[in-house]
Parts: structure tokens; sequence; C-alpha cells
């Protein structure tokens, strides 16, 4: 059936869209044109009530009695900042996108958008996925099981946000969707949906689109997974590895979202109080983004930080007593189950030696055609007992022989704001551990902290499914899922065995934590190495698998972490005295080391290019001759940082990758050895000239294409264009000052990952010294004076030396800001 779309229209922002809320306003102010929203009269007592302050660069500090007053100041302050991004991210949860935006254009081709894992996804499968798993009864646990406190949050945020919308009124809103009919009011339940989509950010969020498209066979086809005799094939390997499904986990491990974190204890500051550095790496566009803000109930509750949109409290931070940060953990919540099927229906799938048919969910989605009309599209999702099928259309196919589950421990994780207001709540490290391990309710990091009294603390309390050491050992037991595990750390069970089906997440015992007196780092490797002294060993395997397993080689930001420690303890790192500042801890990051870099390349260059007659040459890929001497000029004047004026940083970038990272054991003359996992493995392998001689080719070969001088710095290529003009974007891929932007058209820029919101701090007797920023600034609305100037500043603190900004705490910093304004919400 068919529905005009312009009678949609005239549905946004009625009186009877807003008659669910408990007190209507008689008056609106704080529209479009500037007026106070604390002008508008109640009448009677309010049900919600915030005080709503702002300080430089736009960050909220909200004031209220009780936890409604929090989430409705907010939610009003989120969605000035917002609205549009996160409209547009309550149309995608509501299963909606094809509605609005189509799900085809006239030649056929599908709609897609850019998700917030990094993969590109179709609107129609999107639209499937999320109507499949956002429904009322997702909605109903998740606040069944919240706690009070909770509850008033998620009833002040969506009070605050619709009345937002009610005072700006429909057209006045910013451009990006004035008007627009997909505008609308926010319900609680959708902002639960939004805490369970959160929480499945590490792991069903990454399949939208091979869930949400997963359909039976129409013919036979055989099993598409290859065997043992096939794995020994290098190309079967690249083809499995390569497969959609694959990719996505490695879009989103990899590329999408990382992090470091510092935890300095007495041992290594100077002022014998804690030091926290958070960095979180994470995308820059979508739902993902970070956003600031600082929640005030006065003698109960106060915590500052970032959170994710529409989580209405500060996922990382610090409190007058402790700071926190987190770090994507290594952990699987999730595991795929591979389904023996009935060669006579390929819905019904065998277990124990029997079949049972799968469970239907039949779905209906609108459909924008290409007349402005709606069509109503029908799709069936199915279901097992371990969960619901998905399909990549490739490898991982549903044929007539075999499919495929995914089982998600995070979709029934309802505790996870429950579980990050209790962090807030923390007097000191060891009681941030407690808190954590009350719930362990944090769906996909690390937590990295100091107190005031200079206890520093890593822990992993974190979820990972409820798989035992020997369910992994007997449910992963075709050769590809082993392959899969040890290549990858990819979980694929047995199907067939209902003993390899699991519910819940590990328990708090079984977590791995460290208090120390000197450091904690992490850098998104496991739990083993948090401090070169410390070795966190015998957990359960599924919390790190495959590569990333206990005793497995240390990533290039792990160890440079710990050497940067090292290097200020010892003063080899050229700054001044010995031990940790705030002040010295910036420069320290801000030199953005290339550790690998320093370890490796001295040696190749002397065994390549040093003493040698021009022209030096190489074979690329091709087996085309490459010349190299201006390669192994510019390599050696290299700093091996990447400085935004460090001549060489984006030549060996480009050379790094495509030696594949170095990964290779072949490429180091001293291999790993776990009792010495920083410094090994190092040193260049001669015994693989060629083939390092062959990366260099590539990237010389890559950079010519591209319009790149070898030579050039990453100031004037690596750049974000704001207010139609270019940003130098300061670090790399693969340094702990993080930022990976796309090569197009000779640039690295959008989309960009990376460098998200940056805290540093410390305390003193009168509280937190709290200084950072939040790399993309507080605002996606392109003209508002928060798009762009953080991002300004970001840039300038490393290319001029700008100082990074405050954030005020207490009331006196708060009120003396000097961009300080207030106003009061009521209703």
């Amino acid at each position: 059936m068919k529905k005009p779309l312009g009678a949609l229209r005239a549905q946004v922002l009625t009186p009877v869209a807003l008659a669910t809320l408990t007190l209507v306003l008689s008056a609106c102010g704080g529209g479009g044109d500037g007026s106070n929203p604390a002008d508008a009269p109640t009448t009677g007592a309010a049900q919600y009530e915030a005080e709503l302050r702002y300080t430089s660069y736009g960050v909220p500090h909200v004031k209220a009695a009780n936890f409604k007053g929090l989430g409705y100041g907010y939610g009003y302050a989120f969605a000035t900042d917002h609205v549009c991004l996160f409209a547009q991210e309550l149309v995608t949860m509501r299963g909606e996108r094809s509605k609005f935006f189509g799900a085809a254009d006239a030649k056929g081709v599908p709609v897609t958008y850019l998700g917030q894992s990094g993969t590109v996804t179709p609107n129609l499968a999107s639209d499937f996925f999320y109507k499949l798993y956002m429904t009322p009864a997702q909605a109903a646990a998740m606040k069944a099981a919240a706690g009070q406190e909770t509850r008033d949050l998620v009833s002040g945020f969506v009070a605050g946000y619709n009345r937002y919308l009610r005072d700006q009124g429909a057209n006045g809103l910013p451009n990006d969707c004035k008007g627009a009919p997909w505008v609308r009011p926010m319900t609680e339940e959708e902002l639960y949906w939004r805490f369970s989509q959160a929480a499945m950010t590490g792991s069903s969020m990454a399949f939208i689109n091979a869930v949400g498209s997963a359909q039976p066979p129409v013919v036979k086809t055989a099993a598409l997974l290859p065997g043992a005799k096939a794995l020994q094939k290098k190309s079967t390997q690249l083809a499995l590895l390569n497969s959609p499904l694959i990719r996505a986990t490695d879009v989103l491990f990899e590329h999408a979202i990382g992090s470091n974190g510092y935890g300095l204890g007495k041992g290594v500051t100077q002022s014998g109080t804690g030091i926290v550095m958070g960095n979180p790496h994470f995308p820059w566009w979508g739902a993902l983004r970070l956003h600031q803000l600082h929640l005030t109930i006065p003698g109960q509750f106060d915590v500052m930080g970032a959170t994710l949109l529409g989580a209405p409290v500060p996922l990382i931070g610090f409190n007058k007593d402790v700071a926190w940060t987190h770090t994507f953990s290594t952990d699987n919540r999730f595991t795929l189950f591979q389904l023996k099927l009935d060669p006579a229906d390929p819905t019904r799938y065998q277990v124990d030696g029997a079949y049972k048919a799968m469970s239907k969910t039949a779905l209906s989605v609108e459909v924008l055609q290409p007349d402005g009309t709606l069509a109503t599209q029908q799709r069936t999702l199915y279901g097992t007992d371990f969960g619901p099928l998905l399909s990549d259309g490739s490898t991982f196919a549903w044929s007539s022989a075999a499919a495929f589950a995914i089982r998600d421990a995070n979709y029934t994780n309802y505790k996870l704001i429950d579980q990050v207001i209790l962090n807030a709540k923390a007097t000191s490290a060891d009681s941030l551990r407690q808190n954590l391990a009350t719930h362990s309710a944090l769906p996909w990091v690390n937590t990295m902290a100091a107190d005031k009294g200079g206890k520093a603390l890593f822990a992993n309390y974190s979820v990972a499914a409820n798989v035992s050491d020997a369910q992994l050992a007997s449910c992963v037991n075709s050769p590809t899922a082993q392959f899969l595990l040890a290549t990858r750390g990819q979980v694929l069970m047995d199907g067939s065995k209902s003993s390899c089906n699991w519910s819940g997440a590990i328990g708090a015992a079984e977590r791995p934590y460290v208090l120390r007196d000197d450091y904690v780092v992490n850098a998104n490797d496991s739990h083993w190495l948090p401090n070169e002294q410390v070795r966190l060993s015998k957990h359960p395997k599924i919390i790190a698998t495959g590569p990333n397993a206990e005793g497995m080689p240390q990533g290039e930001r792990t160890r440079m972490g710990i050497v940067q420690v090292q290097d200020r303890m010892s003063g080899a790192d050229g700054l001044a005295g010995t031990g940790f500042t705030v002040a010295n801890l910036q420069q320290v990051y801000a030199k953005s080391r290339f550790y690998k870099a320093e370890i490796w390349l001295d040696e190749f260059l002397a065994a390549n290019c040093a003493g040698k007659p021009a022209p030096i040459k190489a074979k690329d890929k091709n087996g085309v001759d490459t010349d190299i001497t201006r390669a192994c000029g510019v390599l050696a004047i290299w700093k091996k940082t990447e400085g935004l004026t460090d001549p060489g940083a984006l030549l060996f970038r480009n050379f790094y990758e495509s030696a594949g990272e170095l990964k290779e054991s072949a490429y180091w003359r001293v291999a790993f050895d776990p009792a010495d996992p920083v410094r090994t493995p190092r040193g260049f392998n001669t015994a693989a000239n060629a083939k390092a001689l062959t990366a260099l080719a590539d990237a010389v070969q890559l950079m010519n294409k591209a319009g790149i001088a070898l030579e050039e710095v990453n100031a004037r290529k690596q750049v974000i264009v704001r207010d139609s003009a270019p940003i130098p974007l300061p670090g790399g891929r693969y340094t702990f000052n993080n930022v990976r932007g796309e090569l197009s058209n000779g640039l690295y820029g959008d989309p960009v990952y990376g460098n998200s919101y940056m805290q540093f701090v410390t305390f003193d007797a009168n509280g937190p010294v709290a200084e950072g920023l939040l790399t993309y600034s507080q605002s996606s609305h392109i003209l508002s004076p928060q798009f762009s100037d953080q991002t300004k500043l970001y840039s300038d603190i490393f290319l001029k030396g700008a100082k990074w900004a405050k954030l005020p705490f207490s009331e006196a910093e708060i009120k003396a800001d000097p961009a300080y304004r207030s106003l009061s919400l009521r209703e």
C-alpha cells in the first residue's frame, strides 16, 4: 500500500505528538530568534528543572537537584549541538532510512550510508536489521533492569531533547534538518534502543548488512567454507580473510575504534598525585562521536568528561577524587556458529543429531519511491537457539548445506548506564575497580585510572561471551574455524552441538586487573602487559584470542607507551628532569614517535641505501624498476616521528603499510621473545631485503601517482577542511598521537578516525586540574561557533605551540571562565 510522503510532513511536531509530556509549557522561548528558553513560564511545580552553564568552546555544565534535572538540562544542551545528527540516528534505529532516504536510486543501485563501525551499509538491510533488534520488548527489558537514577536520566534527557525541538520549531532547526519530515520527538523507548546500539558497537553493529539481508537459498548451493586441504593454499586463505564478514570485523577493530590510555601513579609523577591521559580513537562522524559535558547534583554527584551521542552521562572523565579513561578491549563479545542444514529444507538446522526449524520473524519496511510515494517491502528474517542468521553473500553465504548465526553477549547487557553512573561515584582507583566489578557492564572497553592519592589502575571488566576454555577447545573444530581463530582471533563455533551454546558474560571474578604505584598503560593490546613489570595471565581465553592472546607480540603503540614512560623516568627523552607532570606528558605525546621506525629503519637504510651509488633501484610488486634514491635520502633525515613538519613521515607510513606493517617475523633480526615483549622483535633482517625493497618501491609509486612529493609533510597533506580552510591534523595511523584519514585526491582527510576527546587530569589540594579538548569540536552543525573552534585549537597546539584548553570543574573555575554564560530550564 502506498501513502503520500507529503502527508507525513504535517505530522512532525504537532501538539498531539507532544501531549505525552506531563507538563506542557504555556509559552516557549529560546527558538531561532535567540530568545532565552528560561523565559518560558510554567504553572505549578516543575517536573524537570536545571541550570545550564556554558564555558569556553561550548562545554555545558548542568546543575540540578536530581537526575531528572541533569538529564533534562543535558538533553537540551545535546540537542543544541547535535539535533540533526541524532535525529538521523533515530531514523536509523527506527528502521526508517528507506522510508525517508530511499532504498535504491533510479537505476536500482542501493542507497547506502557510512555506518558507525566504518562499513558502508544499504538502507534497506539496515532497516530490517533494526526492526529485528530494536523492539519494544528490548527497550522494556533494558528499562526493567535499569536503576532509578538511569530511569530518571532517561526521562529527563528525552524531555530536554524534545523541549529543544519544541522551542526551535521545525523551521528553526539547523539547515541539515530544517523542516525535515524525519525529525520528530524522541521517546524513552528509543533512548533505551540507543543504549543497546551503543553496547553492540563492538559486535553486532559490524554485521548490519549480513543480518538484515540474510535469506535462505532459492536453489541448491554447496557450502563455501574451505576445507583443510584448500586452506593450505595462500589464495584460499586470502579469499577467506577478504570475505565481507571478516573484513567487517577488520574494519571495526583495526580502523574504526582504538585508543591509548595512561594511569600514572605517585611513583612516576613529580607531584605524587595521579595523572590520567585519556585518548580514545573514534570516528569523527556519526553516533560514535563524543560530546563533552559536566553533570552536578550539589553534594551528591559531580562528574565531567565526554560521552557518546545519546548517552546522558560521561563515559570517560573525572570527579574530585579520581580520573579514568577507556581503551577498546580484545574481548570476544560475540561468537559465530556454523550450522548444518537439512538437505531438504535450508531453514532447518541440526543440533545433537536432530533437525530443528528456525524461528521466523516477518518484518515490514516502508520504502520511498521515485514518485514520492511509499511502498511496503516485506522480509522474513530467521533465528536459531544461538541467535539470528547472517550471510555475507560470499564465503559466509547461506547455502543449502550450511548457514551461520551470531550470538552477542551485549544484546542482553542492560546495565550499561547503571555501570557508568556507578563509575562516576568512585572515590579512589580501588573504589572504581570495585564499582566496575559490580555489574561488569562496560560493553567493550578496558579502564585506566589514577586517583589523587597516586594509585593507578588497569582493569578489564568489560563484556566477553561466556565461553569456557573447554568450549573453545572442543567447539572451534573445523579447519576454517581454527584458521580464523589463529589469524584473526575470530570465534566460529560448531552449531551442531548444544554443548557449544553459551549465555551471558564472563563473571567479574575472572576479569584481569592490577593496582600500581607507578603506571599502567593500554593501547588496544590485551590485558597481558599493562606495565613492563606485570604479566596478567591465565584468564579465560575468550578475553584475548589468536593474535591478541596472552604472551603474543605487542602492538607498536603499546610498546611506545611503555618506552615513553621509561625514557621520561631516565630523562632519555630530552625533556627537563625526570618524572611526569601534565605539561611534560603533553610534550611527550606531541613528539608523535613512530616506535617501529626507531627500532628497524636505520638498519634497513644501512643495508640498502648507505654508500650505494645513484641511482638506487628496486622492483615494485609488478616487477617494474623504481628509483628509490630520493626515498633513501628522505628517510635518512627523517626524525622518525609523525610530527606535522617532519619530512619523511608520509613516505615511511606508506612504506610501512606496503610492508604489511612489518607484521611478518621475516622482517626482524631479533625475533619476538615473550620474556622481553617491549624490545622484541627488533632490528632489520637482511634476509628480507628483496621483500622490503619491493615495499619501498611500492610506496614510492603510490606517492608519485598521488602527486605527493616524497619529502612532503603532514601539515600540508593531512588536513580536514573547515570553514573553507584546510586544518592540519597532527599524528599518524600507527603512532600514540593517532589520526587515520583516507587518501583521496592527494590528501589524507575525510573520513577521519583517531584522536577524539582528549584529557590530561591530575589533582591538587583543591581538586582536579584538567586540560584537554574535543578534536572535532562540540557541534556537528556547520554554522555553529562550536563546529570547528576546538579543531583549530587542536591543530595549533601541535603546529604553533598553543595551550591545551582548561576543563573547568569547580564552581569558581566555571564562573571565572571568559566565555561563561548560563540559563535556567524548567517545565
